[in-house]
């Protein structure tokens, strides 16, 4: 009974790593076998203590075999433990984050970067009938559903598995009986992840997206064109980073929102499940327009009046001329 106890006490003393160990246990391996080899990792001081210890315990038989981790400290109970409980170390062979707003062009050139799939398949395989009706999308391609968030892969996924987490991650994600509010509000799916879209891309302050939400739902209601230059420049083939006249009046990007009223006909990038929420609580100020405001980071100033709004414009241009003398 006494050595009962010493080992009981010998099992619960941590032993302190230089480094983590990663220790393989083999299928039908053997208790001595293993007591040695766990010695002879530096995760016990003695292999026959272990052995001896596991015997009284029992449980031997439930041990599972596969890699398992260990680092910083580790005593026998916990190595017993883990092992019963099969709690089998799985490396993250990909982990892949995507940012929010991002489209699914960005999306594809990074998956592309990493070596899964080439853009070409991605871009494929994200307008193919079959696949978008998996998940009962009846838009054109995966845009706006491809949820921005971390994802990890402990085996190297194909292009398939990547994209289909990524939808299942936005269905997940989406509010409750989100479908029903917004069918309420007279929006289908595709639409209120337009919408969402819009206000990702307009703002990048969580406080602000109920005040676009509202900016937005003001202008359809009042038939006026939206004027997100966002949306313009998602329909810009090859954009080069300046919005010129001649875009702002083209009327063959269906995109354009200052020429086409109404909502744009396709999400313009992955929203996040603050925007999709934004859709459904609009705030109530009568504002029709918005504006940055000069040296306030990203902060935008809300209207009510066209005049108002000029006024605001000017300041924001006079300060970004000081700026650029």
């Amino acid at each position: 009974a006494m050595y009962y106890f010493y080992l009981r006490d010998w099992s619960r003393q941590d032993l302190k790593m230089s480094e983590e160990v990663v220790l393989e246990v083999a299928q039908g391996v053997k208790l001595k076998a293993l007591s040695e080899q766990l010695k002879h990792a530096g995760l016990i001081d003695h292999s026959s203590k272990f052995f001896v210890w596991v015997r009284l315990h029992g449980g031997f038989r439930h041990f599972q075999a596969g890699p398992y981790k260990f680092s910083q400290t580790v005593n026998p109970n916990e190595i017993i433990s883990k092992m019963m409980k099969g709690d089998i170390y799985t490396p993250t062979v990909l982990e892949l984050t995507i940012p929010e707003g991002f489209t699914k062009n960005q999306i594809f050139k990074r998956l592309e970067r990493l070596k899964v799939g080439s853009e070409r398949e991605l871009v494929s395989l994200s307008t193919n009938r079959d696949f978008l009706k998996k998940f009962g999308l009846n838009g054109t391609n995966l845009e706006g559903y491809l949820y921005p968030a971390t994802y990890r892969f402990y085996k190297f996924p194909s292009p398939e598995r990547v994209l289909s987490q990524m939808v299942k991650e936005f269905f997940a994600r989406l509010p409750p009986h989100y479908q029903n509010h917004i069918k309420a509000l007279g929006l289908s799916l595709n639409e209120a992840v337009t919408f969402a879209s819009l206000i990702e891309k307009e703002t990048a302050l969580e406080s602000e997206k109920t005040l676009i939400s509202e900016v937005i739902w003001n202008r359809l209601n009042a038939r006026i064109p939206l004027g997100i230059d966002a949306s313009i420049i998602y329909g810009i083939k090859d954009y080069k980073g300046d919005l010129k006249t001649r875009h702002l009046k083209d009327k063959s990007n269906k995109y354009n929102t200052r020429v086409h009223r109404g909502l744009p006909p396709g999400p313009i990038g992955s929203p996040s499940v603050s925007s999709l929420q934004a859709v459904l609580n609009p705030e109530n100020f009568g504002n029709f327009y918005y504006v940055l405001l000069p040296n306030q980071g990203k902060k935008h100033h809300f209207s009510k009046t066209l005049r108002e709004h000029n006024l605001f414009v000017r300041k924001l241009v006079k300060s970004q001329l000081k700026v650029s003398r």
